[in-house]
């Protein structure tokens, strides 16, 4: 029975700790969140649609570890019948470490290893992986052309059926890996013995356990430390936060006596002594909209980047309009004027009471209908009001939603605010949510991820959809009641 795989071998590069626990005490791992889901999806959607890059081939996954060694001999055998061009995840184990290789293809009497990678760019883990595959595939003895790491290609534009050769670019890594081999080996029997361990090794907590990825052992590894650590503020960054920490400075009190009364830290630890949040008031206010507006729309957008492009015309990850959810707000005593683009028309009134929802979660070759009724609909109002990390003017613009800011309204993000008002809470730690910014400010979280309502709009699901545009409008509700707070 193997020992490391690929994923198990990048885990124990990043930390030997969440190696052991992983092979040891998997059931303490963090439960993984929609959007990690959502990525490893991803990634089999678009590994099994490069298979037709190279076709016809034989698919060696295995149903169950128990099939490992089974398929491993397979995969042997396969490679000695020449009748055999291309094999999907092939298994191969060296030295206690089993790979699965997304596609090995015949080159006369060698073969050319694929790697597939779902992003538009390669970063070091992925050469890393690579690296591990070829120790294996070198340490069995396969004949090797190339290693080449396929992923998407962001210049393709989708017109009429996805052509694959087009999608897909390669590049060789051939020369790296062989570079890389004798570090792989060093790290190979580094990584065993930790797994050998009796006991899990001592390793303190620090930045690996967000760099380059989120551990799923975090629960169990920060479980003694206190909620209230300033380890949880955002004011500093992590690698200070941990030489402040390991050099004896380990509690709120020794952590103020080291920094100015007033600093933005100094503000932090204070709310998480009191657990409540923090905010400039003086920088908010001065961000407040002046005069202020007489009517405001609340506009949730729902954007759609597919890796693989849906509608002709589009690129990997272009995004389109899924959905939006409006809400208008009018001060009673506001003249309508039919005539003035600001002014609600009388048959737009419906909207001002209530959401008004649209979506193409059935059919997204429709997107594009989204843009006109946006123009329209955003026209009627002094401002929008909003909350997302990106910035929605460049979103709308690209979209020709808006041409300038001389429109009549004026696109005001309270995630941007929100930020440069140095707002803080400690259920923000690992980023700013409108989730984790209901439990900060209300005392009180739905139970909705915006990566699920992503995955509820795209299930093919009636239901799904249904509970998409809830949680769509439960968003805008959130938006809606932050901006009263703060600025009523």
């Amino acid at each position: 029975m193997h020992i490391l795989s690929k994923s198990t071998y990048i885990k124990g590069l990043q930390c030997e700790k969440a190696l052991y626990m992983q092979k040891k005490h998997p059931y303490l791992r963090d439960k993984l969140s929609i959007e990690q889901r959502a990525k490893f999806q991803r990634g089999t959607d678009v590994g099994v649609l490069a298979h037709e890059v190279f076709p016809s081939g034989i698919d060696m996954s295995p149903n169950s570890p128990s099939q490992f060694p089974k398929k491993v001999a397979e995969t042997w055998d396969n490679l000695s019948n020449p009748e055999i061009k291309v094999m999907y995840e092939a298994v191969f184990q060296y030295n206690d470490t089993l790979i699965m290789l997304d596609m090995l293809v015949r080159d006369g009497d060698k073969w050319l290893a694929v790697e597939v990678k779902s992003s538009m760019r390669l970063s070091d883990t992925y050469y890393n992986d690579a690296a591990l595959q070829y120790y294996v595939l070198h340490g069995c003895g396969v004949p090797l052309s190339d290693f080449r790491l396929m992923y998407l290609n962001g210049d393709y534009i989708k017109d009429g059926p996805i052509d694959v050769k087009q999608l897909f670019k390669m590049e060789s890594v051939m020369e790296y890996v062989v570079e890389r081999e004798a570090f792989v080996a060093k790290n190979v029997e580094k990584l065993k013995a930790v797994v050998a361990l009796p006991h899990s090794p001592l390793v303190n907590i620090g930045t690996q356990c967000n760099n380059p990825y989120p551990c799923d052992f975090q629960g169990h590894c920060w479980k003694l430390i206190p909620k209230n650590s300033f380890l949880f503020t955002t004011a500093m960054d992590d690698e200070s936060l941990f030489q402040n920490y390991f050099n004896g400075v380990n509690t709120n009190a020794k952590m103020l006596q080291q920094i100015e009364p007033d600093s933005e830290e100094a503000h932090q630890i204070e709310a998480l002594e009191t657990n409540s949040y923090y905010i400039n008031y003086k920088t908010l206010y001065s961000l407040a909209p002046q005069p202020k507006p007489k009517s405001i729309g609340y506009l949730n957008l729902l954007l759609h980047r597919p890796a693989v492009p849906e509608i002709d015309g589009t690129k990997p990850y272009e995004e389109m309009i899924l959905a939006f959810a409006l809400q208008g707000e009018h001060q009673h005593d506001a003249a309508i004027d039919p005539m003035h683009p600001t002014s609600p028309r009388r048959d737009d009134m419906a909207d001002a009471d209530g959401c008004f929802v649209w979506d193409c979660f059935e059919d997204h070759s429709r997107w594009k209908e989204a843009i006109d009724l946006l123009i329209e609909k955003l026209s009627h109002y002094e401002q929008i009001v909003c909350f997302t990390p990106q910035n929605i003017s460049t979103t709308l613009l690209r979209h020709e939603i808006i041409q300038n800011q001389t429109i009549g309204y004026k696109i005001f993000n309270l995630f941007e605010v929100l930020q440069e008002a140095h707002f803080y809470h400690p259920a923000i730690k690992r980023g700013l949510t409108l989730q984790r910014l209901e439990t900060a400010l209300f005392s009180e979280s739905k139970l909705f991820e915006h990566s699920r309502i992503i995955l509820e709009a795209t299930s093919n699901d009636l239901i799904g959809y249904q509970q998409a545009r809830e949680d769509l409008i439960a968003e805008n509700e959130i938006v809606a009641k932050t901006y009263q707070l703060l600025f009523k």
